[in-house]
Formats: structure tokens, C-alpha cells, sequence
């Protein structure tokens, strides 16, 4: 065993599973999530967050992207928000979610937005609602898109855009209130793309908008729409100046045009944008303040992205209103997204990972309280070793001896050659042995785990064990994030 991380965990108090500060919930997700409120129009729940709360929601949202969710839960609560590990009862996911503890229509909500991570996810793409009210059922497509497509984040704005009475200080337009998550800073919608874009700038954004019948008539006259009232008009938030250039937002596009439901249209003021074509010169999303972040503009309040600076990972989509009445079509626009998603990433080059010892340490489920595993890389040797600490499938009887521990306790080690970003592992028993003394113990092979790692701070364990005959999958993380930044570093190498 690691003699270091066994002190570390020691020192500072931590157990396997043991999160104090992280609510523990289960149920549907989605519908939990379509049941949050959003108020109304001047109804004055937006609370602007100081500049201090800035930092500190900006500092929890990191906390959660390295996976120290306690220190992160802890941090958050004196925002009025807490962080709960989700299990979902319909597809047995590991969400979290940072949610306000006095969610809308308290009057003591601060209006700050719902925030949901899925580090398991397959994609490494952010679904965003920014205008859940006014925008109708915004929120519900973003909730079904990101349950069906296999991604990582879910942000959604707390309240109606215009919730604040005041004009917005951020950019000089009397329509733009600071309670709009997208044309302000000073938002924790704002704050929040702001950290996932600084501690990962690969991350994909696709933020879904609508626009209603007088937009739609504009649209309409300058891009061949077929008269289909159901129309997407898509952005980077940078006019399009390369039809063949290959992005998330043409990949959508090449999804819908072949599902002929969904009319397209895209926005390029380069690009010809007459009507018997596929531009318009409309609803761009240029004064967007986090797609101008993720684009380079270095006073997004003031200073629009520039042209060269697109980065084509924020996909601005304004719907018209066919497309999000009914949940029929809502579902549909949310298979096309999925069926984008999965496209745009395989035809794009694969990015390998590779188990180095910057993966060496003590990880666990955060739902399995008191179990873990110590996990050690011998990079030399092209093998990995597992110690599994858990219990018995079965409470022991009260009467059952044991002089040192509870007489459930079980451990199980495994061993096994790295192959790029998995290992298969076969598993050993010990038995025979005494507290600190030395004597003949005997070994049996009772299966096998298949470690498969994802990223620097998540894995799964695939379990088959002989002995009792069970099969069954567990995602596990870090217990904390110190090994990160070296194996980030070891990748790089």
C-alpha cells in the first residue's frame, strides 16, 4: 500500500465516501428538472451577485470540474446553493447537481441557475438554456437533448431574463436586464461557462433560443425556408464564411437537411444571404457575452469576438415556435442534436487516453459510503494494481467474531497489464492471515475487473466475481484532486 496516501487521508480526515458537505438524492432527473420554476417577468428574484460571490461560484464551479465535490458543496452553501450527488432511478447515472437551497419563486432565492455535471458523459459538450421563460420550453428541449445525448453539463438560467427592473450596465442595448444569463457578467450563467471554459477550452456549447412569428417572417425572406414553419437558424455567433468548413453547427445542419422535418437556415453576413439560399443576415448572437468569451473578445461587454478568433465550439440555435410547441418535435430536435453530436465527434481525430501514474491514487463511488479503492500505476513494469476495500453481500450476524473491524469488511486485489486506457485485471483473495503477524496465507483468483479510465478523474470498475457469482459496473473518481495537474502533465509527454 501507498504509505503516503494512506497518511494524507489520515490528516485530513477523509473516508471513502464520506462527503459531509454533498446532498445525496435519487429519482427521474428529468422530471425532476422540468418541475423547477422560473418566475416571471419583473418579478425581481434576480438577485446580481457581488463581486466576491462572483469569485467564490466561479471557484465551486472549478472545485466541481476537478471532482472535489466536498470542498465544493462546503464552498457553496454560503451562496444559498448546495451541491447534490444525483443518482437517476431511470438510467442509474451518477449526476451533480448545483442547485439554489431556496430555489424560485422563494423570495429568498438569488435567481442564479441550475447547474448539472455528468462526468461520465461521452461527449464533451454543454446543453444551455439561457432563457428558459421567455424563450417558451426552452428548458424542457435542453433537459431532453442533454438526458439523450450522452453529454456533460446542463446549464439553466434561474429566471426570466427580464426578472430585474433595471437596465444592464454590460452592453448599451434598454432591452438587456441584468438578470439575462447571456448578455451580462455579472451572472452566475455567465461565471459558470466562464470556469468550464478556463479549465477546459475543448469543451462544445450548443445553446438553444427561440424567436417568435415576426422574426420568423424575417428569417423566411432572406433564407429559402420551403414555407416550413418549423426553422432553425443556426450561429457560431461569428458569421459562417466557409460553406465547407466542417463543424458542429454543419454537422447539425447535414443532420436536419436529411431529416427533411426541420427547415435551416445559417447566419453570415460574409456569405450571400438572399432567398432562394441558406443565410441570413439575422438573429447571429453576436452580442452573446459567454459564446464572446469562448471566442477571444477581451471585454465581452464591450467588444465583440473577432472574426479569426472563432473558435466553432459555441453553436448559437434560435428555433421559431413550431419546433418547440409540441414534445413530439422538441424530442425530434433533440434526436437530430444527439445524432450531430455523435457525428461531428467520430469523424473528428480520436484523442487517446493512456494510463500513466499521474493516476495513482485513492478513488471511490461517492454513493458506496466507507468503500474505495487505491489504485498504483508501475508505468516501467506496464502494469496496474487494484485494492478494492468493500463489505460482504451480506450483513454479518451481531454475534459474528471479530476482535479487530467489523466482520463485514472485505478487500479484494487485482493486477493487471495496461492497455492504452483500460487494463483487465485478474482478482485474488488472501486468507489465512493475522493482524501484524506472519503467517502462511493462501491466494485464490475469483475473477476479473476490467479498469477502464476516461479521464484524469474518472473511471469505471467492471466486475465479474466467481465466487458469487455477480457482474456489475461501478464509476468511480478521485477521493481528491491533488494528482490531477500531473497527469494532465504525465498525458502530455
Amino acid at each position: 500500500m501507498n504509505k503516503y496516501i494512506f497518511s494524507v487521508l489520515l490528516s485530513v480526515g477523509l473516508s471513502f465516501g464520506t462527503q459531509a458537505s454533498v446532498v445525496t438524492e435519487s429519482g427521474d432527473l428529468e422530471s425532476y428538472l422540468n418541475g423547477i420554476s422560473f418566475g416571471a417577468e419583473n418579478d425581481g428574484l434576480f438577485q446580481i451577485p457581488a463581486v466576491g460571490d462572483i469569485a467564490i461560484f466561479e471557484n465551486v464551479v472549478t472545485l466541481i470540474l476537478q471532482g472535489n465535490y466536498d470542498q465544493a458543496g462546503e464552498s457553496a452553501t454560503p451562496l444559498g446553493y448546495e451541491l447534490v450527488a444525483y443518482t437517476d432511478t431511470i438510467t442509474s447515472r451518477l449526476y451533480y447537481l448545483l442547485r439554489e437551497l431556496n430555489p424560485v419563486p422563494s423570495p429568498m432565492s438569488v435567481g442564479g441557475g441550475t447547474y448539472v455535471f455528468y462526468p461520465q458523459a461521452s461527449y464533451n459538450v454543454a446543453i444551455h438554456a439561457p432563457h428558459p421563460r421567455s424563450d417558451l420550453n426552452t428548458n424542457k428541449e435542453a433537459i431532453t437533448t442533454f438526458m439523450t445525448s450522452d453529454v456533460r453539463y446542463l446549464m439553466m438560467a434561474g429566471t426570466h431574463r427580464r426578472s430585474h427592473p433595471d437596465a444592464s450596465s454590460c452592453q448599451n442595448f434598454s432591452d438587456y436586464r441584468p438578470s439575462d444569463a447571456v448578455h451580462n457578467e455579472a451572472h452566475y450563467f455567465f461565471v459558470a461557462h466562464k470556469a468550464m471554459e478556463d479549465f477546459d477550452n475543448t469543451i462544445h456549447v450548443i445553446e438553444l433560443h427561440g424567436y417568435g412569428a415576426e422574426s420568423l417572417e424575417t428569417i423566411a425572406s432572406q433564407c429559402d425556408t420551403g414555407g416550413n414553419p418549423a426553422v432553425a437558424n443556426m450561429s457560431e455567433t461569428l458569421p459562417d464564411n466557409d460553406a465547407a468548413e466542417y463543424s458542429l453547427m454543419h454537422s447539425l445542419e447535414s443532420v436536419m437537411n436529411d431529416g427533411g422535418e426541420i427547415a435551416t437556415c445559417i447566419y453570415s453576413t460574409i456569405l450571400d444571404s438572399g432567398p432562394d439560399d441558406k443565410y441570413t443576415q439575422y438573429l447571429g448572437g453576436s452580442t452573446n457575452t459567454p459564446a464572446r468569451y469562448t471566442n477571444g473578445s477581451s471585454s465581452v461587454c464591450e467588444q465583440a469576438a473577432l472574426l479569426e478568433n472563432n473558435s466553432h465550439r459555441y453553436l448559437h440555435v434560435e428555433q421559431s415556435y413550431a419546433i418547440r410547441e409540441t414534445a413530439a418535435m422538441r424530442e425530434k430536435m433533440a434526436a437530430y442534436i444527439a445524432d450531430a453530436i455523435r457525428n461531428y465527434f467520430r469523424d473528428l481525430p480520436v484523442e487517446t487516453f493512456d494510463i500513466n501514474a499521474g493516476l495513482n491514487d485513492a478513488w471511490y463511488n461517492p454513493l458506496t459510503n466507507g468503500q474505495g479503492f487505491f489504485i498504483t500505476v508501475f508505468p516501467e513494469l506496464g502494469f496496474v494494481a487494484l485494492s478494492w476495500f468493500t463489505y460482504d453481500t451480506e450483513l454479518p450476524p451481531e454475534e459474528a467474531p471479530s476482535n479487530l473491524g467489523d466482520a463485514g469488511h472485505r478487500w479484494l486485489n487485482a493486477l493487471g497489464p495496461i492497455g492504452g486506457d483500460k487494463s483487465v485485471m485478474n482478482i485474488t483473495i488472501s486468507s489465512g492471515g493475522l493482524f501484524d503477524t506472519p503467517t502462511d496465507t493462501v491466494e485464490v483468483n475469483d475473477g476479473q475487473i476490467t479498469l477502464t479510465f476516461h479521464n484524469c478523474n474518472s473511471a469505471t470498475v467492471e466486475y465479474d466475481i466467481t465466487s458469487i457469482g455477480q457482474k456489475g459496473t461501478v464509476p468511480i473518481q478521485r477521493v481528491a484532486g491533488d494528482n490531477i495537474a500531473l497527469c494532465e502533465a504525465l498525458r502530455t509527454q
